[in-house]
């Protein structure tokens, strides 16, 4: 046999539809790759019971079947039920086993399994880090997790506990006890900045307002800042309550040119610099873009703030097309406004 390392997870209960039974008729197979488990499911093992009859194979049993077929039980492992009822056609019975599960109870499965892996993460891993934790179940793995989600133990796994991690689960039922291998892709989550206290629109965050804390599952979907220097100095857009995880969207640099206010606005251009004064029509934080109006001829254009009351364009050395709009810092010096300022480098 060419398949190496395969996880036959045992089903407590199935129904063939063919007269001989297989191995993937009896076991959930799990192997690297898909070629080998088709060819471990395809091995027969007996013949499939009669109409209303039933037989139980117990792992033993199915190992010295296989052992006969010439498969290396030493590359394979056995997991799940330590027994298999397998009904004849026609057997009355839970057929379980035979339909898929519906999206719903697979969620829940993969959920008490993700919930189990984070306590088992927190009882080894440094106190207060906080994980993402993506667990995909197989049917038949999830057949195994007791709905309550009780008595479920996990083991295995290594430091530092991050990437594909291979862990065991532990049913621990004393109706149907097994043991489920599963694999878990698992990332440590940095901490996030939390405001301490509500804070209103337009303040200006200082260190005493916030906090690095653990991230939280919803919290690594958004968009976080994982420093507090990333967030000091900066201006509230929007008013946040306490315990609230900032995001890019809630700051802005803080305002430093009003709306109406008289700014010097610089124009440079091929080693030229020219200032005038302008009205800007919109609040701006530092190195925002704003629209500003000329005080000589109430011409409208954009400006990129560069500090309080102070904005620039770098405009550029073109000729305008005779009767086209020119921007007012293409123009002759003369006709700047009076008292504007030119300094040539």
């Amino acid at each position: 046999m060419t398949a190496v390392g395969a996880e036959l997870q045992l089903r407590a209960r199935c129904q063939p539809q063919r007269a001989i039974v297989t191995l993937g008729d009896v076991a959930d197979i799990l192997a690297v790759d898909p070629a080998d488990a088709q060819t471990l499911a395809a091995i027969e093992l007996f013949p499939t019971p009669a109409p209303g009859q039933q037989r139980i194979a117990r792992v033993p049993e199915l190992q010295d079947l296989l052992s006969m077929r010439r498969v290396n039980l030493l590359e394979h492992r056995f997991s799940g039920s330590s027994q298999t009822i397998i009904l004849g056609p026609g057997e009355s019975g839970p057929r379980a086993d035979q339909r898929p599960l519906s999206s719903s109870m697979l969620r829940r499965a993969e959920r008490l399994v993700q919930e189990a892996v984070e306590r088992f993460l927190r009882e080894r891993a440094p106190a207060g880090q906080a994980w993402s934790v993506r667990v995909s179940l197989t049917d038949g793995q999830a057949r195994r997790i007791p709905a309550d989600g009780r008595g479920i133990a996990v083991r295995g796994g290594r430091a530092p506990w991050t990437g594909t991690q291979r862990f065991e689960l532990v049913v621990d039922s004393p109706t149907d006890p097994a043991q489920v291998p599963i694999e878990v892709e698992i990332a440590a989550l940095a901490p996030v900045v939390v405001a301490v206290a509500s804070l209103p629109r337009g303040s200006i965050v200082r260190a005493a307002d916030v906090e690095l804390q653990p991230a939280s599952a919803d919290s690594a979907r958004e968009r976080a800042f994982h420093s507090i220097e990333e967030v000091v100095g900066r201006e509230l857009a929007q008013a946040v309550a306490a315990g609230t995880v900032l995001q890019p969207s809630q700051l802005r640099a803080p305002i430093v040119v009003r709306r109406n206010d008289v700014i010097t606005v610089t124009a440079r251009s091929a080693g030229v610099r020219v200032r005038t004064t302008a009205r800007a029509r919109q609040d701006g934080g530092l190195d925002d873009l704003i629209a500003v109006e000329s005080l000589q001829n109430r011409k409208v254009y954009t400006a990129r703030v560069s500090g309080p009351g102070e904005a620039e364009v770098y405009a550029r050395p073109i000729q305008a097309p005779s009767g086209a709009a020119r921007d007012p810092f293409a123009e002759p010096a003369g006709t700047l406004a009076q008292g504007d300022e030119r300094n040539r480098k």
